[in-house]
């Protein structure tokens, strides 16, 4: 099993060769919720993660219209693809346009949550795609058994913030000019919303070129079945949005095996949960949340 991981600056990359596999780079203009914008610096990223013999994936993870399905292909053409390991994409529509292309040997599926059992998981291995991502809701059990009949490589979103919601209207602008505020709320990472019936949680909320994102406050995460899940799974993705690159060397460590559970508890005092890897009925993985600093 590969760890992929997104990174917050080009500076420290090379931080990351010893331990990560691969990375995943996004452009804002083509990706949203991304850890940052490599939209001038994506040619020097992948030439210097090719370098280092590391893999990279491009992220495509918006809805685009007809009309920017162009201009996707027109940002593709301009890329250097033989360099690029794979593109991640959770439009059905990019995969025709990678077809024409010549390239839908690279596309990676990213529907986020709609490929629950090994049939939808499956449908596009006629196309020779090179893998997709398995629904961030469902069981470990799932996971193992879609994986057990997997056609093409099997991607799973292994750690971070958990996306809950999305929009492509800019909610925050709309609440501000409601209020008849300017202040400008994208690209602001500290802004959390909070529910009288959850008081132990509060959910960031952010706006960007894309719409406007809710997640879980608490950490997603994968860890303690690593060993079940590294039988099945190719690449498992950690996110690092809303955090560091610091962060993100720590996790991967973790999940390497090169640090403990104890450190990364020390160090941080996160609260996880594992959604609906143990549990399928329950609502948003509410009751069986798992947090470090009690130990379970």
């Amino acid at each position: 099993m590969k760890i992929l991981t997104t990174i917050h600056s080009l500076d420290n990359i090379e931080s990351f060769f010893s331990l990560a596999d691969g990375f995943i780079l996004g452009d804002g203009r083509f990706a949203k919720t991304i850890t940052h914008d490599f939209k001038d610096e994506i040619v020097v990223a992948i030439d210097t993660i090719l370098q280092a013999k590391k893999e990279v994936f491009v992220l495509f993870n918006k809805l685009f219209t007809d009309f920017e399905i162009e201009v996707v292909k027109s940002y593709v053409k301009s890329l250097p693809v033989e360099k690029i390991t794979g593109f991640i994409g959770a439009d059905l529509g990019l995969l025709y346009m990678f077809k024409e292309l010549g390239l839908e040997s690279k596309f990676v599926y990213n529907p986020e949550t709609l490929l629950t059992n090994d049939e939808d998981f499956n449908d596009l291995a006629t196309y020779h795609i090179k893998g997709a991502y398995v629904s961030r809701e469902i069981t470990l059990n799932d996971v193992l058994e879609i994986g057990s009949l997997k056609k093409h490589q099997l991607f799973m979103f292994g750690h971070g913030h958990m996306a809950m919601f999305y929009s492509k209207r800019p909610l925050l602008t709309s609440f501000n000019s409601y209020q008849k505020k300017d202040d400008n709320l994208s690209f602001n990472e500290t802004l959390r919303l909070k529910e009288k019936k959850r008081v132990n949680e509060e959910y960031p909320v952010y706006q960007d070129y894309a719409g406007t994102h809710v997640f879980r406050g608490h950490i997603f995460h994968t860890y303690p079945y690593i060993n079940e899940l590294s039988k099945v799974v190719d690449y498992l993705v950690i996110d690092t949005f809303l955090k560091d690159d610091a962060y993100g060397l720590d996790i991967i460590a973790l999940y390497k095996g090169l640090k403990t559970i104890d450190e990364i508890n020390l160090k941080y005092q996160e609260t996880y949960h594992d959604a609906f890897l143990t549990n399928e009925v329950t609502i948003k993985g509410e009751e069986n949340d798992w947090i470090i600093s009690t130990g379970r």
